[in-house]
């Protein structure tokens, strides 16, 4: 994917992004750009996974963030990576003949509720390592990965990164002193399309539970699902969940209160959550921007968008 924008508004975005890092490795990085914005030089800003690399002809500069993995979950999240190239899955006709993109998946759906609806009688049924299941499912894992990547033997935030790093991206930006010329995001959309057929399958299978819930939906949030409780209603989810390959877990919930801006979920207790209504594209009506204040959901978007591109974040 190519792109070009020659405003100063991206420029100051990268500026501003380096000086509010208050580590010295990134006013080093910083000192050495103003020379080259000074001196009106060449030079790309690379980004991947949040660090920085400055790449010109006059010298050299990498920042570093700090991982939020132990030593195992990061030998986990590679082994996954080279796994998956290395059996070379992603050649395989079903995966082939079948290209996902970001714009199929849906993540959340919401029942059309008016403001001001208060529901009192509901619980979430959520599915057990959703995307793991279906990674190992489609054979996108093996036996011995699958047991090593489940739960208790390592963190849910592992193994949905490992799973997302097949669709990492690598944004280049093309500088000439302080003009942005050119961004160029490197993509692997082979290793790519396995994420987002996991995801649309997950997907899937929640549209298909909103079909036997019928008036009863609520909404569902990428891996579990919201409803009115009653026996009938638990056992329609479970049993969709079931006959699709996955374990599922049940909770009441206090009560669901619709509003202008989106919908409070309040477990028992003082516990409450904030969502906000999804945005959808118009021909695919998949949704494409959501709050990222949930669990899974939250990881996952990171997965994907945690390499900061700085071309939306001035937007």
């Amino acid at each position: 994917m190519n792109e070009v924008n020659n405003t100063d508004q991206q420029t100051q975005a990268t500026i501003q992004e380096l000086r509010e890092q208050n580590s010295k490795q990134f006013k080093r990085f910083y000192q050495k750009q103003k020379v080259l914005m000074s001196l009106g030089e060449e030079y790309t800003i690379k980004v991947v996974n949040g660090n920085y690399e400055l790449i010109s002809k006059m010298f050299k500069a990498k920042t570093f963030k700090k991982s939020e993995y132990n030593i195992e979950e990061l030998r986990f999240i590679k082994d996954v990576r080279r796994h998956v190239i290395k059996s070379e899955v992603y050649l395989e006709p079903r995966f082939q003949e079948h290209q996902v993109f970001s714009e199929d998946v849906h993540y959340v759906k919401v029942s059309r509720v008016p403001v001001g609806q208060l529901f009192k009688n509901v619980c979430e049924v959520d599915i057990d390592q959703a995307y793991w299941e279906t990674a190992y499912q489609l054979g996108v894992v093996d036996d011995k990965l699958y047991q090593r990547g489940s739960k208790g033997n390592i963190s849910k935030k592992a193994r949905l990164t490992a799973l997302g790093s097949l669709a990492r991206k690598t944004y280049n930006y093309k500088y000439q002193g302080d003009k942005l010329i050119e961004t160029i995001i490197d993509r692997e959309p082979l290793l790519e399309n396995l994420w987002f057929t996991i995801c649309k399958r997950v997907s899937d299978v929640m549209h298909e539970v909103i079909s036997e819930l019928g008036k009863d939906f609520i909404f569902y949030w990428v891996d579990g699902i919201y409803m009115v409780n009653t026996p009938e209603n638990v056992q329609k989810a479970m049993g969709v969940f079931i006959k699709n390959g996955y374990n599922s877990k049940f909770k009441r919930i206090n009560q669901i209160m619709f509003h202008e801006k989106g919908f409070v979920v309040n477990d028992y207790g003082d516990i409450k959550r904030e969502f906000a209504y999804p945005h959808y594209a118009k021909k695919s009506g998949a949704k494409i921007n959501y709050s990222r204040n949930f669990r899974a959901a939250k990881m996952a978007n990171k997965i994907i968008n945690d390499e900061l591109d700085l071309s939306k974040e001035t937007d």
